[in-house]
């Protein structure tokens, strides 16, 4: 199991943020991790449930009685409590997540896990999934184009085989939308195939719930954009025609666990 320590620079952060980054830090290099087991440095309370985070793009923005100018995030945050635990150990049951970061670093966050006392946020993801698609083509074609996508599951994610005969058109695109984020599975003008594979390997993530954002999350990941998790996607086929024209087409993936 891989944990994941999510602490932004704090060169140029406040004496609280540099903090809360030093305490993340210690307390990461403390526990330990056995299968599906997460053992704490001593006995803690925690809060059992989802942590929900949501980061949008804003021109501008008045802090105090300064204006700063250009783009800027906004981020909310926010842990919904199930149940609460006084333990040393901590079991990690399979549970729906949902990622989504797009190129620009806005996205959102939903991920199980456990808050301590101290803002101390233990999130984890164990990759399960049964991917299923409301048609396993999906057609683009004019009187002298034509392009067909054909969808089938992996274990991880799902593969695409595209079979095309262009003869006006410039390319065909395919995407995978989210809420929040796109990523492009393929573009080209000439057949070809792609794969697409949502988070693979077991995460166990340590932030504080002041720190996290999805664009950190992303670079902890070594991504600038990601999708993964459970819930339902739509998958989006585009053919480009001249005079910025398009042949539009898509379907529904639908992810559980």
């Amino acid at each position: 199991m891989k944990v994941l320590s999510i602490t932004p620079s704090s060169k140029f952060s406040s004496f609280l943020r540099r903090k809360l980054v030093k305490a993340v830090e210690e307390f990461s290099s403390k526990i330990e991790t056995k299968e599906n087991l997460i053992i704490l440095p001593k006995e803690e309370k925690a809060e059992f449930g989802t942590f929900l985070c949501s980061s949008s793009i804003i021109t501008g923005k008045h802090i105090g009685r300064t204006y700063y100018e250009g783009l800027m995030f906004s981020t909310s945050r926010r842990f919904e409590k199930e149940a609460e635990i006084t333990a040393k150990e901590l079991l990690l049951e399979p549970n729906e997540y949902r990622v989504e970061v797009d190129v620009s670093g806005a996205g959102t966050l939903e991920l199980p896990g456990f808050r301590l006392r101290s803002g101390i946020l233990i999130l984890y993801i164990l990759p399960k999934y049964i991917f299923e698609f409301s048609q396993e083509n999906l057609t683009l074609a004019t009187q002298e184009d034509y392009a067909q996508i054909t969808f089938s599951p992996l274990e991880y994610g799902f593969r695409g085989e595209v079979s095309l005969s262009l003869n006006k058109a410039k390319e065909v695109r395919v995407l995978l939308k989210g809420n929040k984020a796109e990523e492009f599975l393929f573009w080209d003008h000439e057949s070809g195939s792609f794969t697409y594979n949502f988070i693979d390997e077991p995460l166990v993530i340590i932030s504080h719930e002041k720190l996290i954002t999805p664009k950190e999350f992303a670079r902890s990941l070594g991504k600038i954009s990601i999708i993964s998790g459970h819930g339902e996607f739509e998958i989006v086929g585009e053919m480009v025609l001249s005079l910025k024209k398009e042949v539009r087409e898509s379907i529904k993936l639908a992810v559980t666990f």
